[in-house]
């Protein structure tokens, strides 16, 4: 399941009006193209500029049983010269930023940043825990190897564990990926090129290839 972050409402927001809506979902409809051209079953939960609540995106994935759960969205980032790749599994943090992004995304939640904690806590580590931390590796080093020759300037996040409602509710594998910074115009520049976004896809696709090629105990699905 690929999880195109926001809609409707816009998300971040560039200066020049570009919007993290439309940027999550024009990437994650070229990546369902090209994992159409693999062995994957691949969902959306959403293909249109529609209102999906994050509890809707969970349900939607465990309903469906994914073998895997993708959420793709757009940062924004102090100060704006920052340029970044980051991706995120389940688990906590103390880290303020990404308290704050936590706080940012999970907002059309019921819950509060404390309760998140609470859930968190009762979370044991899991195998499913541990195939989301592989796979948040996968993806991260195929991203940021792929788009630095085209983006000299992209800094190297690396993977972190962040308690967005997404990742925990989720009954697979889970990562939520921030594939730019729409708070620098730099990087705004390369998302209005359509190369580059597609790059981006073809990155995210050899992640999720080179993760399930190594995956162990599969039955087969999907593989």
């Amino acid at each position: 399941v690929i999880d195109p972050g926001h809609g409707s409402e816009p998300g971040a927001t560039s200066e020049s009006g570009i919007t993290e809506k439309e940027i999550t979902l024009d990437v994650a409809l070229r990546l369902r193209r090209l994992l159409e051209n693999e062995p994957f079953e691949v969902l959306l939960t959403r293909e249109t500029d529609q209102r999906v609540s994050l509890d809707q995106r969970v349900a939607f994935a465990n309903e469906h049983k994914a073998d895997l759960f993708l959420s793709i969205h757009v940062n924004w980032m102090e100060p704006h010269t920052i340029r970044a790749l980051e991706t995120y599994y389940v688990g906590p943090t103390d880290d303020p930023a990404t308290l704050k992004l936590a706080s940012r995304e999970n907002k059309d939640s019921a819950y509060s940043l404390s309760d998140y904690k609470q859930i968190l806590e009762k979370i044991y580590v899991d195998a499913r825990r541990d195939e989301s931390r592989a796979l948040a590796k996968t993806i991260q080093t195929r991203l940021f190897r792929s788009l630095k020759p085209k983006n000299p300037l992209l800094q190297n996040r690396g993977v972190k564990t962040a308690p967005f409602v997404v990742l925990i509710g989720t009954q697979m594998p889970a990562v939520l990926v921030e594939i730019s910074s729409l708070s620098n115009e730099g990087d705004v520049e390369l998302l209005t090129k359509m190369d580059y976004r597609e790059n981006i896809a073809l990155a995210l696709l050899e992640g999720i290839r080179s993760y399930a090629s190594g995956f162990n105990g599969s039955d087969g699905k999907g593989r």
